[in-house]
């Protein structure tokens, strides 16, 4: 079965729009925030919020090298699910950790901005120019999120295969246009795809296991890994025996080549 990855913006309706496809091809549904909440790491309430993109940056940096550790768990995460098939996830730069993978389907919410300041007022029981402010930030924020974390404007248009402004379609049309999307030849898995995604799910859970090697380069081709580490040459056998203990309980790996090049 195909994937599903929902971008969308602050507090207008995407989530609404995941769970009913989700509903209407009995698939699971999955978001980044349910992803934190199941990290014994990651589950930081602050983390959740993108209204504060600095308090959230400095939250990762109380950790040691705590950006690459969030990327890294978010990835493998994200990835694990993903592989199942059968899944549509919503949240910011799902889609970014699949990109190449043939049978997702990556799509984009939107909304006219009126509209959503008018929702956002009513939710919150503020007035329209409290909200168009608090609105425009949130949005600022989650953009400022996904460039500094991952590198890509989740608004580019080009990152899509479909992008659905439901100022002009209900929730249920919206899910709809999906369903069907998603129903043509174009975004069913091969086995190209499937290998893929399997490969990607691999390599993004060794990262997540190399605690000690946030920063380790990986690569799988076919169950197999290549790992690369910079460090000095006289901790060469040890990070060897480290690397092998920490990918030993990783799932599917069928072997890996580990080299560690020296920092100059």
């Amino acid at each position: 079965m195909s994937i599903i990855c929902i971008s969308r913006g602050s507090y207008f309706r995407g989530r609404d729009v995941a769970k009913r496809v989700a509903e209407k091809l009995s698939y699971e549904c999955v978001s980044r925030d349910s992803l934190l909440a199941e990290s014994e790491e990651f589950d930081i309430p602050e983390l959740k919020l993108i209204r504060n993109i600095q308090h959230a940056v400095q939250i990762l940096e109380r950790y040691s090298f705590g950006r690459e550790r969030y990327i890294n768990f978010i990835s493998s995460a994200i990835l694990s699910r993903l592989k199942r098939d059968s899944q549509v996830y919503h949240g910011i730069a799902g889609q970014f950790f699949s990109y190449r993978v043939s049978h997702l389907l990556k799509v984009r919410i939107i909304a006219d901005f009126e509209e959503r300041v008018r929702a956002e007022a009513h939710r919150e029981n503020i007035p329209l120019d409290q909200a168009r402010v608090q609105l425009k930030h949130d949005d600022e924020e989650r953009q400022k999120w996904a460039m500094i974390l991952y590198g890509i404007d989740i608004v580019d248009p080009a990152l899509y295969d479909l992008v659905i402004n439901l100022s002009t379609m209900s929730v249920e049309d919206a899910a709809d246009l999906i369903t069907k999307a998603v129903s043509l030849d174009c975004f069913q898995p091969t086995q190209e795809s499937l290998a893929m995604i399997t490969d990607l799910a691999l390599a993004a859970a060794i990262r997540a296991s190399l605690f000690d090697f946030p920063r380790a380069g990986v690569s799988v081709e076919k169950g197999y890994a290549h790992i690369n580490v910079k460090a000095p040459e006289d901790q060469s056998d040890y990070i060897h025996e480290r690397i092998g203990k920490l990918i030993s309980t990783v799932e599917g790996l069928e072997g890996a080549e580990v080299r560690v090049d020296p920092y100059f």
